[in-house]
């Protein structure tokens, strides 16, 4: 993915088993959990969700991602979910090739099944925000350590699929949407130490 910076902005962050193989158009299916490693990166075959989230939708250039996040933290804290919440983004368009102004993204905050059913209905939550449930979709997962300025490069190198093509595997669909997790926590990292765990769906 070129030109691509997320994660959470500097001022926030600082079905089935499938353990039987099958050979699709573009390779073979791995079994849960397998791992590839490509250069120096290392991806491993993982079923991402289903994941229960409250979301809200950024629209526009990522230079004011920080603005959702805010109003999406503080809704989180007003229902009382602050404490202990994964923070995920959903990213729907690569900026190298959409314009800004049409750049799409879900800033996403997972919560228990259960505690969803306790929210205020999203008419009156005040924001745009919706409940719902990401995945379930297999994905190769790999890691981005480092600044948050440097994830674009993890992601060019992440969507290089020569070594699942010489694996025989079916290789990460080059297309968004893509899902990050954000391991660092809400503040809990400095910028360069951020980990984010980015989960790239199969074709």
């Amino acid at each position: 993915m070129h030109g691509y910076r997320s994660g959470i902005p500097d001022d926030l962050a600082k079905a089935g088993d499938m353990a039987g193989r099958h050979v699709t158009e573009t390779g073979a299916t791995p079994a849960r959990d397998t791992v590839l490693t490509s250069g120096q990166r290392l991806f491993t075959f993982v079923e991402f969700g289903p994941l229960p989230v409250i979301s809200l939708r950024h629209s526009g250039t990522f230079r004011t991602l920080a603005r959702t996040w805010r109003n999406l933290i503080d809704y989180t804290d007003s229902c009382g979910l602050i404490q202990g919440i994964q923070l995920v983004g959903v990213v729907y368009d690569d900026p190298a090739y959409v314009p800004a102004e049409s750049l799409r993204y879900d800033a996403c905050v997972a919560v228990p099944e259960a505690g969803l059913r306790r929210l205020p209905l999203p008419a009156d939550s005040g924001l745009p925000v919706r409940y719902e449930t990401l995945g379930p979709v297999w994905c190769w997962r790999t890691t981005h350590r480092g600044r948050f300025g440097t994830l674009s490069e993890t992601y060019r190198r992440a969507l290089d699929t020569t070594a699942f093509q010489q694996q025989g595997v079916v290789a990460p669909c080059l297309n968004p949407p893509f899902y990050e997790i954000y391991r660092s926590g809400l503040g809990a990292a400095q910028d360069d130490d951020a980990r984010i765990d980015i989960h790239l769906p199969v074709g």
